[in-house]
């Protein structure tokens, strides 16, 4: 888990382990205006309603029970049309209850270019610089890396399509109401299989999300709570695998900022150094100083 999340500093952490989040469903009725609506027509006109939100704030809590424990905060902002734009920020990675040595980080992605500035990767960078550029386009033709395909979780914090996954519930249920953040909400509760939350994506998005499931999970049930708040809006998704070892986790999400606009800016020019990936994975030393022009 903590090789994934921290090679995006925390943007591409917060795609890849909310991809393990799904619920939905019927049961229970609530009351919205006028009209009752089942716990699955709620979570439809959520995932319609989210669906116009393309910007958004998202904190993060990643809690791994397998392998002695472990967890991973992050934070970010998100813009997800009419491009992929985003400025986020892992601030923790423990395990075993202690805190992981240099791997909080930062990330900036604008214009198919990933800025990340993490203290693990410092010996990689050129010239002794603090954030590091890689252009995702020109990694997987030089280094043979897929680093698009990571930074393209990103699109899967949407929680529109989080919502569309949870409607594979057949046991979702309204339990009550509760403030998130500030906002009231009305939470609900309920259980999925894997299998029944990719059945309600498109095809793309059911093969692109299918790669970030262990092998033959899809049989595997996943239990959530969903805060919403009067606006239909996720404020709040938690959900828990039931598997064992490494499956059994828990992924704790909290939206805010929906709709607002903000701003993604480079770090400057000279704190910005050239990433050797071959180093990196192939176990070289750092990458050399840049020659100086004459």
């Amino acid at each position: 888990m903590k090789r994934r999340l921290v090679v995006a500093a925390g943007g591409t952490a917060m795609g890849a382990a909310l991809l393990v989040s799904g619920c939905g469903g019927s049961g229970s009725e609530v009351a919205t205006g006028t009209m009752k609506l089942t716990a699955a027509e709620a979570l439809i006109k959520t995932s319609e309603k989210t669906g116009q939100a393309d910007t958004f704030k998202a904190d993060l809590t990643v809690t791994d029970s397998g392998n002695g424990g472990g967890q991973v905060k992050a934070t970010g902002q998100f813009k997800l049309a009419p491009e992929l734009t985003f400025s986020a920020r892992l601030n923790e990675v423990s395990q075993g209850g202690q805190a992981v040595p240099g791997a909080k980080g930062q990330a900036v992605f604008t214009g198919d270019v990933l800025y990340a500035k993490v203290p693990q990767f410092a010996q990689f960078v050129s010239g002794g610089k603090p954030w590091v550029k890689v252009d995702v386009n020109q990694a997987g033709r030089q280094f043979g890396v897929d680093v698009k395909g990571l930074v393209d979780q990103v699109s899967k914090v949407n929680p529109a399509e989080q919502t569309k996954m949870f409607t594979g519930s057949k046991d979702a249920r309204r339990v009550g109401t509760e403030t998130v953040d500030g906002v009231e909400t009305t939470r609900y509760t309920g259980t999925v299989t894997v299998q029944d939350a990719l059945n309600r994506l498109d095809p793309q998005a059911r093969e692109n999300v299918r790669k970030w499931f262990p092998q033959g999970a899809t049989g595997e049930r996943i239990s959530f709570d969903l805060w919403v708040g009067k606006d239909q809006l996720p404020r709040k998704l938690s959900s828990k695998g039931a598997g064992s070892g490494d499956r059994n986790g828990t992924v704790t999400v909290v939206y805010s900022d929906y709709g607002k606009s903000f701003s993604v800016n480079p770090p400057p020019a000279d704190q910005v150094g050239e990433l050797s990936l071959s180093g990196l994975l192939g176990g070289g030393g750092p990458a050399p100083a840049p020659t100086p022009r004459t």
